[in-house]
């Protein structure tokens, strides 16, 4: 059998089935942000195995059997979030009840300095709320032109690419910044009281796990579970909604727990991946700017916005907030 393609298919196996290992180290652990492209390439060389005739040896007859368990691996990981299954968040009718509120987020890349084409985006959008990440004194100051429109925020600015911004229209009753995991990476949390019902945002930007910030895992794991037990523990006639760059995909492990705990529902599934990073490389993008809402909200709009200088694209959305009378 051919030593290429013995190498190749090993390869894609190996990268599909290596997180199910319990490691944390981020080798193993990023591996399953790509499984999108890990079910593309078992794919094809499933068929050209197949095509070949490999199944006839010993060794090919293997590599196709651990083709066709990566598969089903990759196809149960982002099942959910394909166009064919069904939505975690119900689309909005035109008869539903409710106030409609308008979000923004975007990892605006601290080293970015195309701050004309954010405030071009915000003017053409107009959302309610902004949450905005890696943002710096500069960043800030930059933007002053969108800030003044917005008559509430909570901010640290820092310029350790961890800083961090919240934008309101809506008045806030609460507004703090908590430091989940460490004392140098800051949170958002904001309450609103929105036709009556209590909203609770959370803006997250835990550590990505890759060399140069931190090797393991653990600290964005943490930090995802933490604020998952915090909803938990919120009074259960609170609407909550977590947004940011969460450094992970809607489908590993880490992110399943905090949905299991949070109770909080995927905008993504049954509507397409719709990846956002990075920018720099347009046919292999992941997911990993998320949005997480309680089940009782709909969606009216999803969708991303166009490149503006960052290695993140902007997510923006409509959301169908329940008034107090209507929540289910």
């Amino acid at each position: 059998m051919n030593i290429f393609l013995i190498i190749a298919t090993t390869i894609g196996i190996i990268g599909t089935l290596l997180p199910m290992w319990d490691s944390r180290y981020w080798l193993v652990r990023t591996q399953i942000n790509i499984r999108p492209y890990y079910l593309l390439y078992n794919v094809i060389f499933l068929v050209v195995l197949l095509f070949l005739g490999y199944w006839e040896s010993s060794v090919g007859f293997l590599l196709i059997i651990g083709l066709l368990i990566a598969i089903v691996v990759c196809l149960y990981s982002i099942g959910p979030f394909l166009e064919i299954a069904p939505k975690s968040i119900c689309d909005a009718a035109n008869n539903d009840q409710g106030a409609a509120v308008s979000l923004l987020v975007f990892n605006v890349l601290q080293k970015n300095e195309e701050y004309g084409a954010l405030v071009e985006l915000v003017e053409l959008l107009s959302p309610d709320i902004i949450l905005l990440l890696e943002l710096s004194e500069k960043w800030y100051d930059s933007i002053d032109t969108v800030r003044k429109d917005y008559a509430y925020e909570i901010k640290e600015l820092r310029d350790d690419t961890y800083g961090i911004l919240y934008l309101s229209k809506i008045p806030l009753v609460e507004a703090q910044i908590n430091y989940l995991v460490k004392d140098n990476i800051p949170s958002t949390e904001a309450m609103h009281v929105i036709d009556g019902t209590h909203v609770r945002i959370i803006g997250l930007h835990p550590e990505p796990p890759i060399p140069g910030e931190v090797l393991s895992s653990k600290p964005k794991d943490f930090e995802l579970i933490t604020a998952a037990r915090k909803i938990e523990a919120l009074p259960h006639s609170e609407i909550n909604i977590v947004l940011g760059d969460l450094n992970d995909v809607g489908w590993s492990k880490a992110v399943r727990k905090f949905k299991k705990i949070s109770k909080l529902r995927d905008l993504r599934e049954g509507r397409g991946l719709h990846p956002t990073f990075p920018t720099y490389m347009p046919f292999f993008r992941i997911p990993i700017d998320n949005v997480f809402c309680s089940k009782e909200i709909k969606l009216i709009k999803f969708e991303k916005q166009e490149n503006i200088g960052s290695d993140h694209l902007p997510l923006y959305m409509q959301l169908l907030i329940p008034t107090s009378g209507s929540k289910i």
